[in-house]
Protein backbone atom coordinates (compact mmCIF):
# COMPACT_ATOMS: atom_id res chain seq x y z
CA UNK A 1 0.00 0.00 0.00
CA UNK A 2 1.15 3.14 -1.26
CA UNK A 3 0.96 6.09 1.81
CA UNK A 4 1.14 9.80 0.67
CA UNK A 5 3.46 12.45 1.64
CA UNK A 6 0.41 13.46 4.31
CA UNK A 7 0.68 10.50 6.00
CA UNK A 8 4.81 10.00 6.04
CA UNK A 9 4.80 13.73 7.36
CA UNK A 10 2.69 12.75 9.72
CA UNK A 11 4.05 9.34 10.76
CA UNK A 12 7.34 11.06 11.20
CA UNK A 13 6.10 13.74 13.35
CA UNK A 14 4.26 11.34 15.59
CA UNK A 15 7.79 9.20 16.40
CA UNK A 16 9.74 12.75 16.91
CA UNK A 17 7.28 13.63 19.28
CA UNK A 18 7.48 10.25 20.78
CA UNK A 19 10.76 9.83 21.20
CA UNK A 20 11.26 13.38 22.77
CA UNK A 21 9.34 12.89 25.21
CA UNK A 22 10.10 9.64 25.79
CA UNK A 23 13.46 11.06 26.64
CA UNK A 24 12.02 14.05 28.57
CA UNK A 25 10.08 12.09 31.12
CA UNK A 26 13.31 9.24 31.51
CA UNK A 27 15.91 12.30 32.24
CA UNK A 28 13.11 14.75 34.35
CA UNK A 29 11.70 11.50 36.61
CA UNK A 30 15.20 10.99 37.99
CA UNK A 31 15.10 14.62 38.55
CA UNK A 32 14.05 17.09 41.70
CA UNK A 33 11.53 18.80 39.89
CA UNK A 34 9.26 15.95 39.17
CA UNK A 35 6.79 16.02 42.38
CA UNK A 36 5.50 12.79 42.18
CA UNK A 37 3.79 12.94 45.82
CA UNK A 38 1.43 10.20 47.26
CA UNK A 39 -1.66 10.56 47.28
CA UNK A 40 -2.94 12.61 50.21
CA UNK A 41 -5.52 15.77 51.08
CA UNK A 42 -3.66 19.06 49.86
CA UNK A 43 -2.96 21.86 52.27
CA UNK A 44 -5.38 24.88 51.25
CA UNK A 45 -3.25 28.24 51.19
CA UNK A 46 0.03 26.13 50.75
CA UNK A 47 -0.40 23.64 47.29
CA UNK A 48 -3.86 24.64 46.72
CA UNK A 49 -6.71 27.59 47.32
CA UNK A 50 -9.96 26.54 46.85
CA UNK A 51 -13.05 28.99 47.31
CA UNK A 52 -16.31 28.47 46.76
CA UNK A 53 -19.95 30.01 48.36
CA UNK A 54 -20.05 28.76 51.85
CA UNK A 55 -23.21 27.17 51.33
CA UNK A 56 -24.18 23.80 52.93
CA UNK A 57 -24.52 22.24 49.81
CA UNK A 58 -21.40 23.54 48.57
CA UNK A 59 -19.68 22.13 51.41
CA UNK A 60 -20.99 18.27 50.58
CA UNK A 61 -20.18 19.11 47.26
CA UNK A 62 -16.37 19.82 48.33
CA UNK A 63 -16.77 17.33 51.50
CA UNK A 64 -17.61 14.18 48.14
CA UNK A 65 -14.68 15.62 45.64
CA UNK A 66 -11.69 13.89 47.15
CA UNK A 67 -9.52 13.75 44.20
CA UNK A 68 -10.28 17.69 43.52
CA UNK A 69 -8.68 18.19 47.04
CA UNK A 70 -5.96 15.83 46.91
CA UNK A 71 -2.92 17.95 46.43
CA UNK A 72 -2.04 18.65 42.60
CA UNK A 73 1.00 17.25 40.95
CA UNK A 74 2.92 18.20 37.94
CA UNK A 75 6.60 19.75 36.96
CA UNK A 76 7.39 22.88 38.74
CA UNK A 77 8.98 23.94 35.92
CA UNK A 78 5.75 25.87 34.29
CA UNK A 79 7.56 25.95 30.78
CA UNK A 80 8.28 22.35 30.62
CA UNK A 81 5.24 21.18 31.80
CA UNK A 82 3.14 23.18 29.70
CA UNK A 83 4.98 22.00 26.55
CA UNK A 84 4.92 18.29 27.66
CA UNK A 85 0.96 18.88 27.60
CA UNK A 86 1.11 18.75 23.65
CA UNK A 87 4.44 16.96 22.63
CA UNK A 88 4.68 13.48 24.40
CA UNK A 89 3.57 10.58 22.92
CA UNK A 90 -0.61 9.88 22.87
CA UNK A 91 -1.60 7.98 26.09
CA UNK A 92 -3.50 5.70 24.12
CA UNK A 93 -0.11 3.93 22.93
CA UNK A 94 -0.25 2.49 26.34
CA UNK A 95 -2.58 -0.38 28.29
CA UNK A 96 -5.14 1.82 28.56
CA UNK A 97 -5.52 2.36 25.47
CA UNK A 98 -6.65 -1.26 24.57
CA UNK A 99 -9.44 -0.53 26.97
CA UNK A 100 -11.46 1.76 25.07
CA UNK A 101 -13.02 1.94 21.44
CA UNK A 102 -13.03 4.93 19.83
CA UNK A 103 -15.05 6.70 16.78
CA UNK A 104 -15.41 9.26 14.52
CA UNK A 105 -18.82 10.64 13.55
CA UNK A 106 -19.89 13.62 11.56
CA UNK A 107 -22.98 14.61 12.77
CA UNK A 108 -24.88 16.95 9.36
CA UNK A 109 -26.00 20.67 10.20
CA UNK A 110 -29.52 21.92 9.00
CA UNK A 111 -27.23 25.21 8.11
CA UNK A 112 -25.34 22.94 5.22
CA UNK A 113 -22.35 22.17 7.05
CA UNK A 114 -20.91 19.01 9.26
CA UNK A 115 -19.71 18.69 13.31
CA UNK A 116 -16.64 16.62 13.71
CA UNK A 117 -17.03 14.83 16.83
CA UNK A 118 -15.06 11.65 18.24
CA UNK A 119 -16.72 9.04 20.71
CA UNK A 120 -14.49 7.55 23.79
CA UNK A 121 -16.25 4.55 25.35
CA UNK A 122 -15.29 1.78 27.80
CA UNK A 123 -14.80 -1.50 25.85
CA UNK A 124 -17.28 -3.81 25.74
CA UNK A 125 -20.04 -0.68 27.05
CA UNK A 126 -23.36 -2.57 26.02
CA UNK A 127 -24.06 -0.74 22.00
CA UNK A 128 -26.52 1.54 22.15
CA UNK A 129 -24.98 3.03 25.46
CA UNK A 130 -28.42 2.86 27.83
CA UNK A 131 -29.01 6.52 28.42
CA UNK A 132 -28.22 7.10 31.88
CA UNK A 133 -24.43 6.52 31.26
CA UNK A 134 -23.04 10.25 32.34
CA UNK A 135 -21.49 12.03 29.12
CA UNK A 136 -18.18 14.70 28.88
CA UNK A 137 -17.80 16.65 26.33
CA UNK A 138 -13.96 17.47 25.27
CA UNK A 139 -12.97 20.96 24.61
CA UNK A 140 -9.53 21.34 23.11
CA UNK A 141 -7.48 24.20 22.91
CA UNK A 142 -6.22 26.97 20.67
CA UNK A 143 -3.94 24.85 18.77
CA UNK A 144 -5.52 21.65 19.03
CA UNK A 145 -7.44 18.53 17.70
CA UNK A 146 -9.15 15.58 18.97
CA UNK A 147 -5.52 13.99 19.07
CA UNK A 148 -3.80 16.06 21.80
CA UNK A 149 -2.39 13.90 24.36
CA UNK A 150 -3.91 16.34 26.77
CA UNK A 151 -7.67 15.57 25.59
CA UNK A 152 -6.23 11.68 24.81
CA UNK A 153 -5.76 11.52 28.75
CA UNK A 154 -8.74 13.46 29.68
CA UNK A 155 -10.67 11.37 27.56
CA UNK A 156 -8.52 7.52 28.95
CA UNK A 157 -9.67 8.95 32.63
CA UNK A 158 -13.61 9.30 31.33
CA UNK A 159 -13.91 6.07 30.08
CA UNK A 160 -10.95 3.75 31.58
CA UNK A 161 -11.39 4.90 35.31
CA UNK A 162 -14.92 6.38 35.14
CA UNK A 163 -16.24 4.11 32.68
CA UNK A 164 -18.31 6.94 31.49
CA UNK A 165 -18.68 8.24 27.65
CA UNK A 166 -16.14 10.82 26.31
CA UNK A 167 -17.40 13.19 23.42
CA UNK A 168 -14.42 15.38 21.83
CA UNK A 169 -15.70 17.98 19.84
CA UNK A 170 -13.30 18.69 16.84
CA UNK A 171 -13.79 22.71 16.24
CA UNK A 172 -10.48 22.72 14.65
CA UNK A 173 -11.85 21.62 11.15
CA UNK A 174 -13.84 24.77 9.72
CA UNK A 175 -16.95 24.82 7.51
CA UNK A 176 -18.50 27.95 5.68
CA UNK A 177 -22.60 27.57 5.90
CA UNK A 178 -23.91 27.30 2.07
CA UNK A 179 -24.85 30.58 2.50
CA UNK A 180 -21.18 31.98 3.01
CA UNK A 181 -22.22 34.34 6.21
CA UNK A 182 -21.96 31.98 8.83
CA UNK A 183 -18.93 29.86 9.87
CA UNK A 184 -18.92 26.67 11.95
CA UNK A 185 -16.34 25.67 14.10
CA UNK A 186 -12.55 27.16 13.70
CA UNK A 187 -10.73 29.67 16.00
CA UNK A 188 -12.99 32.04 17.89
CA UNK A 189 -14.00 32.71 21.69
CA UNK A 190 -18.07 34.29 20.67
CA UNK A 191 -19.72 31.09 18.40
CA UNK A 192 -21.08 28.45 20.47
CA UNK A 193 -23.15 27.27 17.09
CA UNK A 194 -21.35 24.25 17.22
CA UNK A 195 -21.20 23.20 21.01
CA UNK A 196 -25.24 23.70 20.83
CA UNK A 197 -25.74 21.64 18.23
CA UNK A 198 -23.61 18.67 19.72
CA UNK A 199 -25.48 19.42 22.90
CA UNK A 200 -28.78 19.60 21.26
CA UNK A 201 -27.93 16.15 19.52
CA UNK A 202 -27.25 14.64 22.64
CA UNK A 203 -29.93 15.65 24.57
CA UNK A 204 -32.13 14.13 21.47
CA UNK A 205 -31.31 10.74 23.42
CA UNK A 206 -29.87 11.19 26.82
CA UNK A 207 -31.34 12.51 29.82
CA UNK A 208 -28.35 11.32 32.09
CA UNK A 209 -25.32 13.48 33.14
CA UNK A 210 -24.29 15.84 30.55
CA UNK A 211 -21.17 17.81 31.91
CA UNK A 212 -18.24 19.52 29.99
CA UNK A 213 -14.55 20.28 30.36
CA UNK A 214 -12.65 22.89 28.15
CA UNK A 215 -9.04 23.48 28.03
CA UNK A 216 -7.82 26.40 27.41
CA UNK A 217 -9.73 28.29 24.27
CA UNK A 218 -12.08 25.67 24.77
CA UNK A 219 -12.54 27.01 28.22
CA UNK A 220 -13.37 30.24 26.96
CA UNK A 221 -15.87 28.99 24.23
CA UNK A 222 -17.66 27.19 26.75
CA UNK A 223 -17.92 29.68 29.62
CA UNK A 224 -19.08 31.75 26.46
CA UNK A 225 -22.24 29.10 25.96
CA UNK A 226 -22.49 28.74 29.65
CA UNK A 227 -23.12 32.89 30.05
CA UNK A 228 -25.39 33.15 27.25
CA UNK A 229 -27.44 30.21 27.74
CA UNK A 230 -28.14 31.12 31.15
CA UNK A 231 -30.77 29.07 33.40
CA UNK A 232 -31.41 27.45 29.94
CA UNK A 233 -28.10 25.74 29.61
CA UNK A 234 -28.42 21.81 28.89
CA UNK A 235 -25.24 20.78 30.59
CA UNK A 236 -25.40 19.84 34.34
CA UNK A 237 -22.10 21.13 35.47
CA UNK A 238 -18.90 22.46 33.64
CA UNK A 239 -15.04 23.01 34.56
CA UNK A 240 -12.40 24.94 32.52
CA UNK A 241 -8.97 23.88 32.94
CA UNK A 242 -6.34 26.68 32.23
CA UNK A 243 -8.51 29.22 30.54
CA UNK A 244 -8.05 32.86 30.48
CA UNK A 245 -11.81 34.28 30.29
CA UNK A 246 -10.67 37.66 30.29
CA UNK A 247 -9.27 39.03 26.72
CA UNK A 248 -9.45 42.70 27.21
CA UNK A 249 -6.71 44.97 28.23
CA UNK A 250 -6.03 43.27 31.67
CA UNK A 251 -4.63 40.43 29.82
CA UNK A 252 -1.42 41.65 29.45
CA UNK A 253 0.14 38.43 27.40
CA UNK A 254 -2.30 39.09 24.60
CA UNK A 255 -2.17 42.49 24.25
CA UNK A 256 1.68 43.45 25.80
CA UNK A 257 3.78 40.32 25.40
CA UNK A 258 7.38 42.20 26.50
CA UNK A 259 9.04 39.20 27.41
CA UNK A 260 11.01 37.19 25.19
CA UNK A 261 9.14 34.27 26.51
CA UNK A 262 5.96 35.75 26.13
CA UNK A 263 6.87 36.55 22.36
CA UNK A 264 8.22 33.27 21.66
CA UNK A 265 4.75 31.91 22.93
CA UNK A 266 2.98 34.22 20.59
CA UNK A 267 5.15 33.38 17.93
CA UNK A 268 4.17 29.50 18.44
CA UNK A 269 1.54 30.23 18.68
CA UNK A 270 0.82 32.18 15.66
CA UNK A 271 3.08 29.86 13.34
CA UNK A 272 0.18 27.22 14.39
CA UNK A 273 -2.60 29.07 13.54
CA UNK A 274 -0.92 30.07 10.31
CA UNK A 275 -0.73 26.63 9.64
CA UNK A 276 -4.68 26.16 10.92
CA UNK A 277 -5.39 29.00 8.03
CA UNK A 278 -3.76 27.17 5.31
CA UNK A 279 -5.27 24.22 5.75
CA UNK A 280 -8.84 25.83 6.01
CA UNK A 281 -7.69 27.89 2.72
CA UNK A 282 -10.53 26.54 0.19
CA UNK A 283 -12.87 26.99 3.52
CA UNK A 284 -12.20 30.89 4.43
CA UNK A 285 -12.35 31.43 0.88
CA UNK A 286 -16.28 31.16 0.47
CA UNK A 287 -17.03 33.54 3.41
CA UNK A 288 -17.79 37.03 1.62
CA UNK A 289 -15.82 38.94 3.24
CA UNK A 290 -12.47 37.23 2.14
CA UNK A 291 -11.78 39.94 -0.02
CA UNK A 292 -11.01 41.73 2.84
CA UNK A 293 -8.58 39.72 4.88
CA UNK A 294 -4.81 40.53 4.39
CA UNK A 295 -3.92 37.10 4.11
CA UNK A 296 -5.61 36.64 1.08
CA UNK A 297 -4.86 39.55 -0.77
CA UNK A 298 -2.04 38.94 -4.27
CA UNK A 299 -0.34 41.79 -2.81
CA UNK A 300 2.76 42.54 -1.64
CA UNK A 301 0.73 43.55 1.97
CA UNK A 302 -0.68 39.81 1.85
CA UNK A 303 2.65 38.92 1.78
CA UNK A 304 4.28 40.78 4.24
CA UNK A 305 1.81 39.92 6.87
CA UNK A 306 2.57 36.06 6.69
CA UNK A 307 6.56 37.10 6.92
CA UNK A 308 5.62 39.97 9.49
CA UNK A 309 2.40 38.15 11.39
CA UNK A 310 3.91 37.65 15.38
CA UNK A 311 1.08 37.93 17.42
CA UNK A 312 -2.32 36.41 17.96
CA UNK A 313 -3.73 39.28 17.83
CA UNK A 314 -2.27 39.97 13.89
CA UNK A 315 -4.69 36.61 13.20
CA UNK A 316 -7.85 37.99 14.90
CA UNK A 317 -7.39 41.32 13.39
CA UNK A 318 -6.61 40.29 9.82
CA UNK A 319 -9.05 37.65 9.78
CA UNK A 320 -11.28 36.49 12.63
CA UNK A 321 -13.03 39.94 13.11
CA UNK A 322 -13.92 39.85 9.03
CA UNK A 323 -15.83 36.35 9.43
CA UNK A 324 -17.59 37.00 12.52
CA UNK A 325 -19.14 40.35 11.61
CA UNK A 326 -16.88 42.22 13.79
CA UNK A 327 -15.13 46.08 12.31
CA UNK A 328 -13.28 46.58 16.12
CA UNK A 329 -10.90 44.01 17.29
CA UNK A 330 -11.33 45.24 20.91
CA UNK A 331 -15.15 44.94 20.27
CA UNK A 332 -14.46 41.41 19.58
CA UNK A 333 -12.35 41.28 22.53
CA UNK A 334 -14.81 42.54 24.37
CA UNK A 335 -17.63 39.86 24.14
CA UNK A 336 -15.41 37.29 24.00
CA UNK A 337 -14.50 38.04 27.36
CA UNK A 338 -16.20 36.33 29.75
CA UNK A 339 -15.25 36.34 33.27
CA UNK A 340 -17.54 39.77 34.34
CA UNK A 341 -20.39 37.14 33.14
CA UNK A 342 -19.54 34.72 35.97
CA UNK A 343 -21.11 36.70 38.96
CA UNK A 344 -24.54 36.71 37.77
CA UNK A 345 -24.90 34.86 34.44
CA UNK A 346 -23.70 30.88 35.27
CA UNK A 347 -26.69 28.93 36.32
CA UNK A 348 -25.42 25.14 36.86
CA UNK A 349 -22.12 24.33 39.19
CA UNK A 350 -18.94 25.76 37.15
CA UNK A 351 -15.22 24.67 38.14
CA UNK A 352 -12.56 26.78 37.27
CA UNK A 353 -9.34 25.15 37.88
CA UNK A 354 -5.80 27.73 36.75
CA UNK A 355 -2.07 27.44 38.14
CA UNK A 356 -0.58 30.30 38.98
CA UNK A 357 2.85 29.40 37.12
CA UNK A 358 1.11 29.75 33.96
CA UNK A 359 2.65 31.28 31.69
CA UNK A 360 -0.37 32.07 29.21
CA UNK A 361 -2.88 32.96 31.65
CA UNK A 362 -1.73 35.78 33.69
CA UNK A 363 -2.75 36.29 37.59
CA UNK A 364 -4.34 39.37 37.46
CA UNK A 365 -6.95 37.77 35.59
CA UNK A 366 -8.00 34.52 36.90
CA UNK A 367 -11.37 35.11 38.78
CA UNK A 368 -10.74 35.02 42.47
CA UNK A 369 -13.06 34.50 46.21
CA UNK A 370 -15.06 37.86 45.28
CA UNK A 371 -16.20 35.87 42.25
CA UNK A 372 -16.84 32.59 43.86
CA UNK A 373 -19.11 34.18 46.64
CA UNK A 374 -21.13 36.58 44.81
CA UNK A 375 -22.52 33.13 42.65
CA UNK A 376 -23.12 30.09 44.34
CA UNK A 377 -22.94 27.90 41.82
CA UNK A 378 -18.84 29.11 41.02
CA UNK A 379 -15.64 27.08 42.80
CA UNK A 380 -12.68 28.40 42.09
CA UNK A 381 -9.24 26.14 42.68
CA UNK A 382 -5.73 27.31 41.72
CA UNK A 383 -2.39 26.15 41.88
CA UNK A 384 0.42 28.05 43.29
CA UNK A 385 3.65 25.89 42.22
CA UNK A 386 2.60 23.49 39.89
CA UNK A 387 0.36 23.47 36.90
CA UNK A 388 1.48 25.60 34.35
CA UNK A 389 -0.78 25.75 31.04
CA UNK A 390 -2.71 22.47 31.01
CA UNK A 391 0.55 20.72 32.55
CA UNK A 392 -0.95 18.77 35.71
CA UNK A 393 0.54 15.81 34.72
CA UNK A 394 3.32 12.58 35.29
CA UNK A 395 4.38 9.89 33.86
CA UNK A 396 2.01 7.06 35.22
CA UNK A 397 -0.46 9.43 37.34
CA UNK A 398 -2.16 10.93 34.55
CA UNK A 399 -4.19 14.51 34.75
CA UNK A 400 -4.41 15.90 38.22
CA UNK A 401 -6.56 18.25 37.48
CA UNK A 402 -9.06 16.14 34.64
CA UNK A 403 -9.52 13.67 37.50
CA UNK A 404 -10.12 16.36 39.81
CA UNK A 405 -12.94 17.84 37.66
CA UNK A 406 -14.35 13.99 37.07
CA UNK A 407 -14.33 14.12 41.38
CA UNK A 408 -16.29 17.15 40.63
CA UNK A 409 -18.57 16.01 38.80
CA UNK A 410 -19.23 12.92 40.53
CA UNK A 411 -20.21 15.08 43.68
CA UNK A 412 -22.14 17.54 41.56
CA UNK A 413 -24.53 14.35 40.35
CA UNK A 414 -24.67 12.91 44.39
CA UNK A 415 -25.99 15.65 45.82
CA UNK A 416 -27.64 17.87 43.58
CA UNK A 417 -30.49 15.36 42.35
CA UNK A 418 -32.51 15.89 38.76
CA UNK A 419 -36.03 14.86 37.55
CA UNK A 420 -36.41 12.67 34.54
CA UNK A 421 -37.10 14.55 31.91
CA UNK A 422 -39.23 13.75 28.88
CA UNK A 423 -38.16 14.02 25.04
CA UNK A 424 -39.97 16.69 24.55
CA UNK A 425 -38.74 18.72 27.46
CA UNK A 426 -35.71 18.37 26.26
CA UNK A 427 -36.43 19.30 22.49
CA UNK A 428 -38.21 22.49 24.01
CA UNK A 429 -34.59 23.37 25.83
CA UNK A 430 -32.64 23.04 22.93
CA UNK A 431 -35.10 25.36 21.56
CA UNK A 432 -34.58 27.87 24.55
CA UNK A 433 -31.02 27.37 24.23
CA UNK A 434 -30.56 28.44 20.64
CA UNK A 435 -33.70 31.56 21.46
CA UNK A 436 -30.62 32.90 23.71
CA UNK A 437 -27.96 32.15 22.01
CA UNK A 438 -29.47 34.17 18.72
CA UNK A 439 -31.08 37.29 21.37
CA UNK A 440 -27.52 37.75 22.81
CA UNK A 441 -25.14 37.55 19.61
CA UNK A 442 -23.48 40.79 18.67
CA UNK A 443 -23.09 40.33 15.11
CA UNK A 444 -26.69 38.40 14.16
CA UNK A 445 -24.46 36.11 11.38
CA UNK A 446 -25.31 32.77 12.65
CA UNK A 447 -28.72 31.44 13.13
CA UNK A 448 -28.71 29.12 15.98
CA UNK A 449 -32.24 28.39 15.53
CA UNK A 450 -30.69 26.00 12.49
CA UNK A 451 -27.95 24.51 14.50
CA UNK A 452 -30.38 23.15 16.76
CA UNK A 453 -31.75 19.56 15.55
CA UNK A 454 -33.93 19.31 12.68
CA UNK A 455 -37.19 18.71 14.22
CA UNK A 456 -36.98 20.84 17.64
CA UNK A 457 -39.51 23.46 16.43
CA UNK A 458 -42.00 20.99 14.78
CA UNK A 459 -41.94 19.33 18.39
CA UNK A 460 -42.71 22.61 20.24
CA UNK A 461 -45.81 23.32 18.17
CA UNK A 462 -46.81 19.49 18.07
CA UNK A 463 -46.45 19.45 21.61
CA UNK A 464 -49.30 22.52 22.10
CA UNK A 465 -47.23 24.16 24.50
CA UNK A 466 -46.16 27.99 24.61
CA UNK A 467 -43.42 27.53 21.74
CA UNK A 468 -42.06 31.53 22.96
CA UNK A 469 -38.99 31.05 24.37
CA UNK A 470 -38.93 34.33 25.49
CA UNK A 471 -42.19 33.34 28.10
CA UNK A 472 -40.48 30.38 29.77
CA UNK A 473 -40.62 30.59 33.29
CA UNK A 474 -37.08 30.38 35.32
CA UNK A 475 -38.78 27.72 37.28
CA UNK A 476 -37.72 25.48 35.17
CA UNK A 477 -33.69 26.24 35.30
CA UNK A 478 -31.81 23.09 36.44
CA UNK A 479 -31.25 25.48 40.17
CA UNK A 480 -34.60 24.46 40.62
CA UNK A 481 -34.71 20.89 40.08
Amino acid sequence: MMLSSASLTRNHTLLVAASTSAVLCAVLTCTTILRHPKRKRATQGKDIFVFAHPSERNEKILASATDLLSEPWGFENCHLASALAVIRMSPFWGSWGQLVTRRTEKLSTPEGGDIEVEFIEPLGMQQPPKSNVPMIILLHGIMGHNREPYIEQAALHIAVEKRWRAVILNYGKLRVSESGTSILGGYNFVDGGDLNFLISHIRKYHDGFLGAIGFSMGGAKLVHYLCRTREHCQLDAACTISSPLDFTANNITVHEPDTFVQRMYHFVVTAALKVWVLKNWNEIKKHPNAKKMQPFRRTSSGLLWWIQATKVTDVDNAITIHTRGYDDIHKYYDDATGAHRLREDVKIPFLCVTALNDPFVPKEIIPGEDVALANENIFIVTTPRVGGHIGFWVPGKGCWATKGSLSFFDSVKLHIKKKPRSYFVRRKASFRAAHYLQRTSSTKLTNYFKFIAHDSIQNLLRDGENDDPATVSKSESFDSQ
